[in-house]
């Protein structure tokens, strides 16, 4: 009889646990709220420092370089532009740091979109070695401020054309990959 019975609780166990399982959901929708903090730059993941007179931050929060007399920190005997059919190289124009990512490197790439030969490089420039690029991959490490320079190259500009474009920073958590220049 035990043996039964025990049988019995367990077919109604199963049975239960059978409609339970099959029982449909209606549906449920939730809204949530998504909260993004736009912050001044000193407190992002990386840092954007202007390390030059020409290279400043905009109200926006956007790193600004501006050889002309247009730009903010322009003063008399700066000049106001770069000279037709001319290369010029600005070591340490701005700083990428890495303060907030605590044991990680990050792999910062830089690329630049736009009109005229407008060249990245990290660290010092050496005549013959240094090479700029358009897309600058820079590994930085936990702590660290890695200084960017530009090589500005005028071939066939006149005088009164401009150099326009964009600078965009992508950052990823680790190394960067050997050979990803």
């Amino acid at each position: 009889m035990k043996k039964i019975l025990g049988l019995v609780i367990l077919m109604a166990g199963l049975l239960i646990a059978v409609t339970a399982s099959s029982a449909n959901f209606a549906y449920f929708h939730a809204d949530r709220n998504i909260h993004i903090q736009i912050v001044p730059d000193d407190n992002e993941l990386i840092d954007l420092e202007p390390l030059q007179p020409y290279a400043y931050i905009s109200e926006n929060g956007m790193l600004v370089i501006d050889l002309s007399d247009a730009n903010a920190n322009w003063e008399e005997g700066f000049g106001e532009g770069v000279s037709p059919n001319s290369t010029y190289v600005f070591e340490e124009v701005f700083g990428v740091s890495n303060h907030l990512w605590e044991g990680t490197p990050i792999c910062m790439n830089i690329t630049y979109s736009g009109s005229g030969g407008i060249l990245f490089f990290e660290g010092d420039y050496v005549p013959g070695t240094t090479m700029g690029s358009t897309n600058l991959y820079v590994t930085i490490q936990p702590g660290e401020v890695v200084r960017i320079g530009m090589i500005i190259n005028s071939a066939n500009m006149e005088a009164g054309d401009s150099l326009d474009g964009n600078i965009a920073f992508y950052a990823t958590a680790g190394a960067c990959e050997v050979g990803s220049q």
